[in-house]
């Protein structure tokens, strides 16, 4: 792999400041509790085949396109995956209406409403294009993640009591000043905020408020966003974030 040698400088900084912040904290019986693992068949989901369980990342890159723009198209994952880290869930996918997959996954199993705490470049705060479904289950996930876009999935499922208070940490304030909600919540990361377009907000900022958003969360789920950074400098960052 060939990283830019501006990367490489802004790595080293993001894994001091990792190094800082971020201060493990024990999890909830309930998250230690969480198994999925009847939602998969030799690791593969039974409702949406491009899910994963694995005991490491993969970031092996797809051989078809998973997103297009105006700019072109983007490979992303050969696979999306969800591992367990320190007794906490981690989903990786591409693009962030693919959350749509643990949000169902965890509310079913967990039975409980989740509030989220969004970090991004984007608010994605986009109108849903369609009626907005009153249920979005296991069976039908898949489903409705074709018909979002990277932009209304919260939008899309507003009308499903499925998730709480939304807190959006997507300008420069909501950086510096963050703390986290005291309610459960699944941490929501772009990891886009550390490419051109989240250059609105300091190093440093970016870094705590992750770490410490991270360490308070039941789930974080990560997306990475290829048609908006770098995957190799995205690669290096979740490694970090999500070392053993």
């Amino acid at each position: 792999m060939c990283m830019k040698k501006d990367y490489i400088k802004i790595l080293w900084k993001i894994e001091e400041l990792w190094k800082k912040y971020y201060k493990p904290m024990e999890v909830s019986e309930s998250v230690r509790g969480l198994d999925i693992s009847g939602n998969y068949k030799n690791g593969i989901s039974k409702y949406h085949h491009r899910f994963n369980l694995v005991k490491d990342f993969d970031f092996t890159e797809s051989q078809k396109p998973v997103f297009f723009d105006d700019y072109g198209k983007y490979n992303g994952l050969k696979k999306c995956q969800i591992l367990k880290r320190d007794e906490k869930l981690i989903y990786l996918f591409d693009n962030h209406n693919e959350m749509l997959y643990p949000l169902v996954e965890i509310s079913e199993i967990t039975k409980k409403i989740h509030s989220i705490v969004h970090i991004d470049a984007h608010p994605d705060n986009a109108e849903f294009q369609e009626g907005k479904p009153i249920d979005i289950n296991l069976q039908n996930v898949q489903e409705y993640i074709i018909k979002t876009r990277i932009s209304d999935f919260f939008d899309a499922v507003s009308e499903t009591k499925m998730i709480g208070n939304i807190y959006s940490i997507t300008h420069s304030d909501s950086f510096e000043f963050f703390l986290p909600p005291e309610e459960p919540y699944i941490l929501s990361l772009d990891i886009d905020i550390f490419g051109p377009e989240g250059n609105f907000c300091e190093l440093e900022d970016k870094v705590r408020a992750i770490a410490v958003a991270w360490a308070r969360a039941e789930v974080v789920c990560i997306a990475m966003s290829p048609g908006f950074i770098d995957q190799d400098y995205a690669k290096e960052i979740i490694e970090i974030f999500e070392a053993k």
